[in-house]
């Protein structure tokens, strides 16, 4: 059976991370404080495509035969490729913003609110400072973070944001780290009800480790809801080394159920979609 192959970023797979976070000694705001936007506008959840089998793998050219759960397989890998880049990453400032949820920010005036408290869950103690801003029809965001410990930084700007003050839309600009504070992923999200309708990652990286022009700029990969048996989608636009291009990849499945379907010229070598049941099994598609 001919190889298949799929160019995967260079990053960690790696477990989801536990956050605590301590008493915050700021003022609590009063019942009309002015509310975050959802968690999962900054992180949500691949816990369908997830798994601990390659915890702690590290890749940067894989090749797959074909298994009998490969295309649920290959789905899971471009997955764990954007999965990968939150939760190790961007870490810090993903932890940091969800730790901001279990406190009441200080209203500082002149539209202005304040969030301050430490995030754990890591080797060293990060505190967080969270301002946002009510500018006109939205609301901007700062989250300024700073390291103590081995490997201390002081306090320098991790991630920017805008949203609709309704919450329903707005973005977030996460910088790589305190080394290299350079934007490195931008995240565009719009809330349907309860719950993000669609949201994209996008690799804005201008230079990679070795100061080179970031091949992978501008990939980027999308989540959202829609009508039908296949309910959810990701779309992905990936940067294939070996093609020295770019590859699209369609996934769909059913958030109850499991079932799913994939397709990717450049993966398969055709244009039909490639199915799998509720097990993970390749499957027909009908």
């Amino acid at each position: 059976m001919k190889n298949r192959r799929v160019y995967v970023l260079a990053i960690l797979i790696a477990l989801f991370f536990a956050v605590s976070c301590e008493k915050s000694d700021e003022t609590a705001a009063t019942s009309n404080s002015l509310a975050l936007p959802l968690y999962e506008s900054m992180a949500i959840d691949f816990s369908d495509f997830t798994d601990n089998s390659n915890s702690g793998k590290s890749t940067a050219l894989v090749y797959y035969d074909k298994a009998p759960n490969g295309n649920w397989f290959f789905s899971k890998i471009v997955v764990d490729v954007w999965n990968s880049a939150l939760f190790t990453t961007l870490a810090v400032p993903v932890a940091s913003f969800k730790s901001a949820f279990a406190y009441s920010p200080r209203d500082l005036g002149d539209n202005r609110w304040q969030w301050t408290y430490t995030v754990d869950g890591f080797a060293s103690q990060y505190s967080a400072r969270l301002i946002a801003e009510v500018t006109g029809e939205e609301v901007l965001w700062k989250m300024y973070i700073t390291k103590i410990g081995i490997g201390a930084f002081e306090e320098f700007l991790w991630f920017t944001g805008s949203s609709a003050m309704d919450g329903n839309s707005g973005f977030w600009l996460l910088n790589e780290s305190a080394e290299n504070p350079e934007a490195m992923l931008r995240i565009d999200w719009k809330r349907t009800n309860d719950e993000i309708g669609t949201i994209r990652y996008t690799w804005v990286r201008e230079l990679d480790e070795q100061q080179n022009a970031d091949m992978f700029k501008d990939s980027y990969f999308e989540y959202g809801l829609q009508d039908g048996d296949f309910d959810a989608y990701f779309k992905a636009y990936v940067y294939e080394s070996s093609r020295q291009g770019f590859s699209d990849i369609r996934i769909e499945w059913n958030r109850e159920t499991f079932f799913g379907r994939v397709k990717s010229l450049d993966y398969f070598e055709d244009e039909e979609w490639h199915c799998w049941d509720g097990n993970g099994e390749d499957a027909p598609c009908q």
